[in-house]
């Protein structure tokens, strides 16, 4: 048995031993206060009132309801409408400008062209504005009137200015036809403006 003492297993089996016996033995005489018997107890049910619900769901919210979502609805069309038509107007208002800037390209290219003196013309052009330049300004005038405006242009750009200046003055002053030869003054006043010579 002593021997059996010094073994390290053993030991420990007798430690082991002894502690379970330890804790069943307190368990036994604490069981008790560990584990109470179950009193009854008296329990007192409470009649708990009715939950109190409220409302909204009355026939005027109803109606305002359903009157805000209509609203709504047509507002949000109205919006998608818009839109649809301010991207319309921002499309046709780019054509208009690339046909505007296409029509002035054009304008100016064919002015250029017509305005253009070539050196064929520039003798006979002479030769016209020294005779017209002889004549009264309301001779010129009623000359003028059976000429179109590019060849009276033509002419008026081969004449001295003082001239030129006369006979527009006869024009703007004329008693016949007053408006329609002030117009046409302006308009040669243009074309001069725009005159080249080649």
């Amino acid at each position: 048995m002593s021997k059996l003492l010094t073994k390290p297993w053993f030991l420990a089996v007798l430690a082991l031993a002894i502690l379970l016996g330890t804790q069943a033995g307190a368990l036994y005489l604490y069981w008790s206060e560990v584990f109470p018997e179950q009193k009854d107890v008296l329990v007192v049910k409470r009649d708990e009132p009715e939950a109190i619900r409220w409302s909204f769901s009355s026939e005027n919210l109803l109606a305002l309801k359903s009157e805000l979502e209509e609203r709504i609805d047509r507002i949000e069309k109205r919006e998608g409408d818009l839109a649809s038509y301010e991207a319309r107007l921002e499309a046709d208002r780019a054509e208009i400008e690339a046909i505007k800037a296409e029509v002035e390209r054009m304008r100016d290219a064919l002015m250029g062209e017509i305005l253009k003196v070539e050196e064929w013309e520039l003798k006979n052009l002479k030769t016209l504005a020294d005779t017209y330049s002889e004549l009264e300004p309301a001779a010129a005038v009623k000359i003028f009137k059976e000429l179109d405006d590019i060849t009276v242009a033509k002419i008026l750009r081969s004449m001295k200015s003082d001239v030129v200046g006369e006979i527009l003055q006869e024009m703007a002053d004329g008693n016949a036809d007053n408006e329609a030869l002030i117009k046409r003054a302006a308009k040669l006043s243009d074309l001069l403006r725009l005159f080249t010579q080649a």
